[in-house]
């Protein structure tokens, strides 16, 4: 096998071609406006939005400890979002570095955060449980 049939790909244009940033590390839902992101947290319950960049390493090193939690908590929603192609959301959250990831409960926010840090975020959606 090569290196291309190892990646997930998608169908564009009749082609198949490797999916890229963030769909290609990832099941769960990319956000891609403002709008999609205040639906988003305004759930009852819990949910993580994950503030990421393609050129993050950090981020892709967090990739497989998220998927991890997306599992472990199945009544948690989990998003990611782009926060160059979502300034506004960014901006919103006080995101300065990343991975950021937002922690929000019934729609408002409880907990905030910075860095590849999985324990701190595993202890932020358990205060929320």
């Amino acid at each position: 096998m090569t290196d291309s049939e190892d990646q997930p790909q998608q169908l564009i244009n009749g082609e198949l071609k490797p999916l890229s940033g963030m769909e290609a590390t990832s099941q769960i839902p990319v956000l891609k406006s403002k709008a999609e992101y205040l639906k988003a947290v305004m759930y009852e319950g819990v949910t993580i939005l994950e503030g990421t960049a393609t050129w993050c390493a950090q981020c892709k090193t967090m990739a497989p400890e998220v998927a991890k939690m997306v599992t472990e908590y199945p009544n948690v929603r989990f998003y990611l979002y782009d926060i160059e192609e979502c300034e506004d959301v960014a901006q919103e959250l006080g995101v300065r570095s990343m991975p950021t990831f937002s922690i929000f409960k019934d729609g408002d926010i409880q907990h905030g955060v910075t860095g590849a840090r999985p324990k701190e975020i595993r202890k932020a959606i358990e205060a929320c449980l």
